[in-house]
């Protein structure tokens, strides 16, 4: 690797951990999957889906910008849910496209299911082969239960996101990005 190749990398590596978790449901979009959304479901356009009864639903405002920017930093996304219907987020992630492709092509790894999301990040680690970079405090997780913050536990940092009308936004997502290099300095 040449000598700026590494700097870049260097630099990519302190300012973005390794792999960023986003929960599902009110953190990506507003509202539960497996008890607000009545299947089938249909495009109503790239970004916009309807169900059986024409609720329509999107994901949040800043989504699309966030993953982007995770995309062009080499950073993995992880999905993380505890969705008791697996084939229906599946399905609308498959449905709303961000920036012209479908939301699910910018995942890595999707963990379904019930139970702690502490399961799910580990489970995931291990399927990339990432476990190292988790134990290292590489890993972020984004998600409105806050009792999920005992992720903490297995040294993943805790992003709440505390407005479920508004989701993951921008300034959120900066802010946990800055505490996140700030505790990581301490670790390193």
């Amino acid at each position: 690797m040449s000598k700026s190749l590494e700097v870049v990398h260097l630099y990519t590596r302190m300012n973005y951990p390794s792999a960023v978790v986003f929960d599902l449901d009110y953190t990506l979009w507003p509202c539960w999957c497996d008890t607000h959304i009545y299947m089938p479901l249909k495009a109503v356009s790239k970004t916009e889906v309807s169900d059986l009864f024409g609720m329509t639903l999107s994901m949040y405002r800043d989504v699309e910008s966030i993953l982007e920017e995770l995309v062009a930093n080499g950073v993995i996304i992880i999905g993380a849910s505890r969705t008791a219907t697996p084939r229906v987020a599946k399905e609308l992630l498959s449905l709303l496209h961000l920036n012209g492709k479908p939301a699910i092509k910018y995942f890595d790894n999707l963990q379904w299911g019930q139970g702690s999301k502490i399961h799910h990040i580990s489970r995931a680690a291990k399927e990339l082969k990432i476990e190292e970079e988790l134990k290292k405090g590489q890993f972020i997780l984004f998600d409105d239960e806050i009792r999920n913050r005992d992720v903490s536990s297995i040294n993943c940092h805790f992003a709440h996101i505390s407005d479920e009308t508004e989701g993951l936004t921008r300034s959120i997502f900066d802010a946990e990005l800055a505490t996140w290099r700030q505790n990581f300095e301490h670790i390193e």
